[in-house]
């Protein structure tokens, strides 16, 4: 049962990591000569290492290839008894999920889907379109749930005593991106997200940030509630430092 487990983890790390890499490639294939002359989109192309969504999908990547090197590991030493993962290797996995990826993830697809319906043009402006085609546009903001999703029904984690230390890499991770975001403001004169620009110099500025760490760090929580209630029935939950 528990081999099983690991190989649907490792399984889901290798479409994650294909998935992305694939669409990366699809995009950078499909390339048209003219679209490289577009203004817009080499303003895009330009500034796309500053968007959190490629913050997200990157990180999802990485994600994945820990995730390999460690399932590996555990099935490469299946005979020692009592085997544990190297503690640094395996504190990086449980924060990079727990404290950044779950939550950003979640960010990612409510804050787009959200703008999206109501007004595109707040979030991904029409002429994305001539070089994000719709299956893109789903990897990057639709398919990196399924992901998460998959990581905590397949892989049983211990709730933190203290969230302290997750808390703070979730804060840390969203203030610098709001640091690029702002740098790219100043030395750009152009905010990547057109709905900061609706509210920017409004007193409703300040809630764009406010709402993305709400959204953010309730889903942080919440992912604990979830991984308890599907392992709950598997082990008994032991709370650590």
């Amino acid at each position: 049962m528990a081999n099983r487990i690991i190989y649907l983890r490792i399984l889901g790390y290798i479409l994650t990591i294909a998935m992305h890499v694939g669409n990366l490639t699809y995009l950078r294939m499909t390339m048209k000569p003219e679209q490289l002359k577009d203004p817009q989109l080499i303003s895009f192309r330009r500034l796309q290492p500053r968007y959190f969504t490629v913050w997200t999908f990157v990180l999802h990547i990485v994600h994945a290839w820990v995730g390999i090197v460690c399932d590996y590991l555990i099935l490469y030493n299946s005979k020692t008894k009592h085997y544990k993962l190297p503690k640094h290797l395996k504190g990086f996995k449980d924060t990079l999920f727990s404290a950044i990826l779950w939550p950003s993830t979640w960010v990612v697809f409510s804050v787009f889907w959200t703008l999206f319906l109501y007004d595109r043009n707040l979030i991904y402006p029409d002429f994305l379109d001539k070089i994000l085609t719709s299956t893109s546009n789903h990897i990057m903001h639709t398919a990196i749930v399924p992901v998460v999703l998959w990581e905590v029904c397949f892989r049983p984690r211990v709730q933190p005593r203290s969230h302290k230390r997750n808390i703070f890499h979730l804060a840390f991770h969203l203030l610098l991106y709001f640091a690029v975001l702002t740098y790219t403001y100043i030395e750009q004169n152009i905010w990547i997200y057109p709905i900061f620009g609706v509210f920017y110099g409004t007193i409703y500025f300040p809630l764009l940030p406010i709402t993305v760490g709400v959204i953010a760090f309730t889903f942080y929580f919440l992912q604990w509630t979830l991984n308890n209630y599907i392992w709950s029935s598997v082990t008994k939950i032991k709370k650590v430092r």
